[in-house]
């Protein structure tokens, strides 16, 4: 039995055994390593993807009731499609709780699940329930479809490309350092940390538009732009000044709001890679509120963060979220 821990090994490594195994099977169209799996069937590109929140790692009880556990656990799982530029069309939860949980607050779980998948014009189509002595555990599986071919992977931005992403960043991360400080944040921020919107009309938008290569920003800008920056062989170059930034960030967190877009996590915003005449088109009928270029993709591999093009390097304390 191999002794490395997980925490030395790193989700990268677990997940290369796993696109090990499945890189000699066909049937698969996007296997293992990218933001969800696809295969084609009958004219149609299906997607599938699967989603955890742990009571007290990806979410706390206390900052948002049962009913918005249920609205994350579903965006959270269908922003994995929104990053394929897929919709989402099904889904299947797990619920795994202690005996002792009242009756009121899995209903209130489901009910916002149910919401969510509604509101996103899906199905929660079933799923099962079980007990556990540890955390509160939700997984949820999500099944969407798109165009034959027309996945948007993590691996295709190219040398030359601009970098784009959807709306704005960094009130997930300054909600959640306001409430463990004990103070109420503004309640826009509140949402995105509890009840996160997948971005899947903005996604298939994105697509449409000749995305070469999107991904969701879930554990905060720099580490999925180094997903996206590795996947394709090749560099990302982000622009501090450029970043869209919540509105009173620099009010709650002077000379701190850089840091909170770019390493926060939790924006659930999306990051696409595209030809610059076309990022350029897209945030300008955007009025810049809803696409923003951020930078820009070279050959030097990596993920650097400018404080402006061609400025110099910003250093950051921490780069994001790692499970491990």
């Amino acid at each position: 039995m191999d002794g490395r821990r997980l925490s030395a090994l790193g989700e990268t490594s677990l997940l290369a055994a796993l696109v090990g195994l499945a890189a000699a099977d066909g049937r698969l169209a996007v296997g293992p390593g990218d933001d969800a799996a696809v295969w084609e069937l009958g004219g149609r590109a299906l997607a599938i993807t699967t989603d955890s929140l742990v009571e007290r790692v990806d979410f706390l009880r206390s900052f948002q009731t049962p009913w918005e556990v249920g609205l994350k656990a579903w965006g959270a799982a269908a922003s994995d499609l929104a990053a394929m530029g897929f919709r989402a069309d099904f889904g299947v939860v797990c619920l795994i709780c202690s005996p002792d949980t009242f009756e009121g607050t899995v209903l209130d779980i489901q009910e916002g699940m149910l919401d969510a998948a509604s509101r996103d014009g899906a199905l929660l189509a079933g799923g099962d329930v079980s007990s556990t002595d540890g955390p509160l555990t939700i997984a949820v599986t999500v099944l969407g479809s798109g165009p034959p071919g027309g996945a948007v992977r993590l691996g295709g931005a190219q040398p030359g490309d601009l970098v784009a992403v959807t709306g704005r960043l960094g009130g997930a991360a300054a909600a959640l350092h306001l409430l463990e400080g004990g103070r109420v944040p503004p309640e826009p921020w509140r949402r995105r940390l509890v009840a996160p919107v997948p971005r899947l009309a903005e996604g298939q938008r994105l697509r449409t538009a000749g995305a070469h290569a999107m991904t969701d920003l879930s554990d905060g800008l720099l580490v999925d732009a180094a997903r996206v920056a590795r996947a394709s062989s090749c560099g990302l170059e982000l622009w501090a000044d450029h970043l869209p930034l919540e509105s009173e960030m620099e009010h709650f967190f002077p000379g701190e709001s850089v840091q909170l877009a770019a390493a926060g996590g939790e924006d659930y915003e999306l990051l696409a890679c595209l030809p610059g005449p076309v990022a350029l088109a897209l945030a300008s009928s955007s009025g810049g509120t809803g696409i923003s270029v951020v930078g820009r993709v070279s050959e030097e591999e990596g993920v650097r963060l400018l404080e402006r093009p061609e400025g110099p390097e910003v250093a950051l304390p921490s780069q994001g979220f790692r499970h491990f």
